[in-house]
């Protein structure tokens, strides 16, 4: 599935952070509310997806392209440990056999 646009919305805020070696509290803060809006609003994404927003939304500082991914992964974990029940999707035929 890919990105909503109002994923893509908040993702593209994270664009115009800019930083020398460290990001500053506030740039932090930045990511961390956006990926927490991303899940809280109810969207999900795949680190894949990410990636590829930022090769294509052009992110070329390291520093800011690395602490995205790593937000990216400890907010979707978090958010997957606090939903542990998930549908899974059930290719059985239902008579328990090997049909």
């Amino acid at each position: 599935m890919p990105l909503s646009e109002r994923s893509l919305a908040l993702l593209n805020n994270l664009v115009t952070i800019d930083c020398n070696e460290t990001l500053g509290r506030e740039q932090d803060d930045l990511i961390k509310d956006t990926f927490t809006k991303i899940l809280s609003s109810g969207n999900i994404y795949k680190i894949d997806d990410i990636e590829k927003w930022l090769e294509a939304s052009h992110v070329t500082n390291m520093v800011v392209a690395e602490r995205i991914l790593n937000v990216a992964h400890y907010q979707k974990a978090k958010h997957d440990a606090r939903n542990p029940l998930k549908m899974a999707r059930d290719d059985s035929c239902g008579c328990g056999g090997d049909c």
